[in-house]
């Protein structure tokens, strides 16, 4: 049976009372996205820092109760502070720099251990900085295969034969959001979305669940 002219439809007016509340909940979900990429880096440097001081202060005790004769309160602390403060006084330029680079460079090469901590890594250091880690939510085309993933920048290489090519680096998750892969693509191969960074990670902490029926691209 035909609907009079001018008037609504069940379907139709179930699906407009369903748009405010999709709204909603697309909002509520980037939020509490956006809360874990904040959170998450906040919790694992607060608990290697106290698991750092509890171990230092484990050892800066007895060696304080050895030679001044009683506890000192406090030491482990401090000594915690010392230690990182010195870590990255010598370990950021210099010399040691590049005796730490090796280091990584030996880690990068053990199975699983390599992946988790360059990645990890790479992904702190980006939450640290000024700038943002993930600058857009992207589909990267790689070798038989479309992935989502997250741009982190745009460079140019310019070869010997004075030639100039615009890359991508792009931050594919691999099995977790802090454990994937950084692949350098041409801009070609980089596909921009309308997507928010949010919506990247919900779906990438989803299983790809949380994808919308339409993404456009940009």
């Amino acid at each position: 049976m035909s609907t009079p002219s001018g008037s609504v439809s069940l379907a139709q007016a179930r699906e407009r009372l369903m748009r405010p509340k999709s709204k909603v909940s697309r909002i509520l979900r980037n939020k509490f996205v956006a809360g874990l990429i904040v959170v998450i880096p906040i919790v694992i440097t607060v608990k290697s820092l106290w698991w750092l001081f509890s171990y230092v202060d484990g050892l800066a005790q007895p060696l304080a109760q050895a030679v001044i004769g009683r506890p000192v309160p406090g030491i482990g602390f401090i000594t915690t502070v010392a230690i990182v403060f010195l870590a990255g006084l010598l370990f950021s330029t210099g010399p040691l720099k590049k005796v730490l680079q090796g280091l990584e460079d030996l880690v990068d090469d053990v199975p699983l251990v390599g992946t988790v901590y360059g990645t990890t890594k790479k992904v702190l250091a980006g939450f640290g900085s000024e700038e943002a880690a993930f600058q857009r939510f992207v589909l990267a085309r790689l070798p038989g295969r479309t992935t989502p993933g997250f741009l982190m920048g745009t460079f140019t290489l310019r070869r010997k034969d004075g030639k100039s090519q615009a890359l991508c680096s792009v931050y594919v998750p691999t099995n977790h959001l802090y454990v994937g892969d950084v692949v350098v693509l041409p801009v070609e191969d980089v596909v921009e979305t309308d997507m928010s960074v949010e919506d990247g990670v919900s779906i990438v902490l989803s299983a790809g669940s949380s994808m919308p029926v339409a993404v456009h691209e940009k």
